[in-house]
């Protein structure tokens, strides 16, 4: 896939664009880029969080990422941060490991978000299992998932998000906020010739059973405790059903290409991206800019979704006004 980062001036120009539109949650997504974490995420996140706020006082930034440190938490809620997002793939180390071999989650992060030494039992799956934990520690509000799709046994890891949000919880009682239940689900991918999964042995509809286990995930938290999170992996009218159902977050109006919402044209790629790796000494094409994400994602106006929602009496609010309360990060040991 082409690999692309956005510049600051993109994405606030890209900020503006979508806070005019109403929307007052922004997540920032960047793989596993450690260039990203070191020189640009702080002017990212705070960036976005100005602009947005300008327009939307109640505007919220979340980041998906590499986990971090603590401390690099606690910077990025200086910053304008209120989240921090880590979906743990599955929580079956074998599998996580077969699949994700190298790199970043692979090994993990050390304190300066260099890639630590690959080792005989690599430190990416633990460390983003206690993602949640560090987000929380330095005042944030956390979101936990799995893939549903990935596991043989894709039961036992919704019951482990289960297990994992409720000793969150449980441990740190009121200084957290309502867990964002995340529902990534293996869908069609665009790039099968990276796709290691034996199709023979799995056969769990993840979009048959997509409302059911949003409803489980609610069910399965103490009242107002879990934000169950319907993402654009599923068709608009299945993500609106778990809405209806249990779902109070999702997202509406995907585009997965850094800097799509600005609506631009080829000519316009060379100011919109500060770096492009991937390619072999030339520019990439539009068509490869817009066509660079591995699963397929569905997608649908803002306005469209807001219909929807709409016709069934269902109402957008920042979620911002469901939040407990704003609290003050857990003082380092």
């Amino acid at each position: 896939m082409v690999r692309l980062s956005i510049t600051e001036a993109a994405i606030r120009e890209q900020a503006r664009i979508l806070a005019r539109k109403g929307f007052s949650h922004f997540e920032i997504a960047g793989g596993d880029d450690l260039v990203l974490l070191q020189e640009h995420l702080k002017g990212l996140v705070r960036g976005l969080k100005e602009e947005t706020s300008a327009v939307n006082p109640d505007a919220r930034v979340s980041i998906c990422l590499v986990p971090m440190h603590e401390h690099h938490y606690r910077e990025l809620r200086d910053e304008g941060l209120d989240c921090v997002l880590t979906w743990q793939e599955t929580y079956d180390g074998d599998l996580y490991r077969h699949h994700i071999p190298s790199g970043p989650k692979a090994w993990g992060v050390d304190e300066n978000l260099r890639l630590k030494k690959k080792t005989d039992e690599p430190a990416g799956f633990l460390h983003r299992m206690q993602s949640q934990e560090l987000a929380i520690r330095a005042g944030l509000q956390a979101g936990l998932g799995a893939m549903l799709g990935l596991s043989r046994v894709t039961e036992a890891d919704i019951l482990s998000v289960v297990m994992h949000g409720q000793k969150l919880i449980e441990h740190y009682e009121d200084r957290v906020e309502p867990l964002i239940i995340g529902m990534p689900a293996w869908n069609p991918i665009l790039t099968p010739e990276t796709d290691n999964r034996n199709a023979s042995e799995f056969d769990f509809d993840a979009q048959g059973n997509f409302e059911l286990i949003s409803a489980i995930y609610l069910l399965a938290f103490p009242d107002r405790m879990a934000w169950v999170f319907a993402n654009g992996r599923v068709p608009p009218e299945i993500q609106t059903n778990c809405v209806d159902t249990a779902c109070c977050f999702t997202s509406t109006l995907v585009q997965i290409a850094p800097g799509a919402y600005l609506d631009f044209e080829e000519a316009k790629l060379d100011a919109m991206f500060a770096r492009v790796r991937g390619v072999s000494g030339s520019r990439p094409t539009f068509d490869e800019v817009m066509s660079g994400e591995q699963f397929m994602h569905y997608f649908a106006s803002h306005e469209e979704f807001v219909a929807g929602f709409a016709a069934r009496e269902l109402h957008v609010v920042p979620d911002r006004s469901y939040l407990r309360r704003m609290h003050q990060p857990i003082a380092a040991e």
